[in-house]
C-alpha cells in the first residue's frame, strides 16, 4: 500500500516520522507533496527513501491512501479541484477537525475518514482520534486502525465530540507546557530556584508521570490520593489549586469551540463558492 501526504508541515512531519519509525510503513512507500517543493525535499536528507512529488497529480494517481495535511480551506480547495480523480480503491484522510466527515464526503464522493493526530505521536505515543464516513469498506478501516496502532491509541469518536477530544488529545500538550512554564516561572519568582533547575525537575516529573499512567501503576484518582497526604503540604497546594482553577478549563474550551464554530462556519461557506463556481 502506497501512502500519500499533502503538506508536510508540522503535523505532515509528525506522521511521516510516526509511520516510518514506528515501522507502520516503509519509506519507499511514502510519497510527499507540499506547495514549496524544496520543503518537502529536504526531508529526504531524513528520510532519503521517500518519494518527493512535484504536483498532487503524482499523489492522486500513486496513493491508496492519501493524508490531507493541509489548512481546512486549502483542503477544500484540494477537494474541489482534484475529486475527479479519485476512485474508490483509494481513501482520503483529513487532520483537520473543522470538516465534518459528511462534508468529506461531499467533497470527494468516496471513502474519507477523518484521524486527528497529536504531536506526541512523535514519540511514537499518545491517541489518534478517528472518524469514519459510512462508504468505508470494513477492511479499509482495519487497515487504518492497525497502521496508526504501530504509533498510538487510536480511538473512534463521534462527531458531536470531535471538539472536546481534540481539546484534549491535540492541544492538551499545550495548554499543559503552558501550565509547567507557569509552575517554572513561579518558582523561581517565589524561591530564587534557577529557571534551568526548575525545567528539568518539572520535564522529568512529566515523564515519571507518564510511565505510571502508560504502566497502570496508578490512575489519576489513585495518584492523587498515594501523593495528598492527609493534613500534609500537597494538600494546602491543592487548595490553592482549587480555589485558582474555578472555571479555568470551562473558560478554555469555551473558547477553542468558538474558534471551531468561526472556522466550520468559514468553510460551510468556502465549499458553497466553491460549488457555485463549478456549475
Amino acid at each position: 500500500m502506497k501512502w500519500g501526504i499533502i503538506g508536510t508541515g508540522n503535523m505532515g512531519q509528525v506522521l511521516l516520522h510516526a509511520l516510518t519509525s514506528s515501522k507502520a510503513v516503509k519509506e519507499k512507500d511514502i510519497f510527499l507533496y507540499n506547495r514549496t517543493f524544496l520543503k518537502a525535499y529536504a526531508l529526504k536528507e531524513d528520510y532519503p527513501d521517500v518519494h518527493v512529488c512535484q504536483t498532487i497529480d503524482a499523489i492522486f494517481e500513486e496513493c491508496q491512501f492519501i493524508l490531507l495535511c493541509a489548512k481546512p480551506m486549502e483542503i477544500v480547495d484540494i477537494a474541489y479541484q482534484n475529486k475527479d480523480k479519485l476512485d474508490e480503491s483509494q481513501t482520503v484522510i483529513s487532520i483537520t477537525s473543522p470538516i465534518s466527515i459528511e462534508e468529506l464526503t461531499t467533497m470527494f464522493h468516496h471513502n474519507v475518514a477523518r484521524i486527528i493526530p497529536s504531536i506526541t505521536n512523535r514519540a511514537n505515543s499518545g491517541v489518534t482520534l478517528m472518524t469514519f464516513n459510512e462508504k468505508l469498506d470494513s477492511s479499509k478501516k482495519a487497515i487504518l486502525i492497525q497502521t496508526f496502532k504501530h504509533f498510538s491509541t487510536p480511538v473512534e469518536i463521534e462527531e458531536t465530540h470531535v471538539r472536546i477530544a481534540s481539546d484534549i488529545v491535540s492541544c492538551g500538550p499545550a495548554f499543559y507546557s503552558f501550565m509547567l512554564e507557569k509552575m517554572i516561572v513561579a518558582a523561581n519568582k517565589q524561591t530564587g530556584i534557577p529557571e534551568d533547575v526548575a525545567t528539568v525537575l518539572a520535564e522529568h516529573m512529566m515523564i515519571g508521570l507518564g510511565k505510571l499512567f502508560d504502566e497502570q501503576i496508578f490512575s489519576l484518582p489513585t495518584l492523587k490520593e498515594k501523593v495528598m497526604v492527609k493534613g500534609g503540604i500537597t494538600g494546602e497546594g491543592m487548595k490553592a489549586l482549587e480555589h485558582s482553577f474555578q472555571n479555568v478549563f470551562e473558560n478554555v474550551f469555551h473558547a477553542t469551540h468558538a474558534k471551531f464554530d468561526e472556522e466550520k462556519e468559514k468553510i460551510a461557506n468556502h465549499m458553497t463558492q466553491f460549488e457555485s463556481y463549478s456549475k
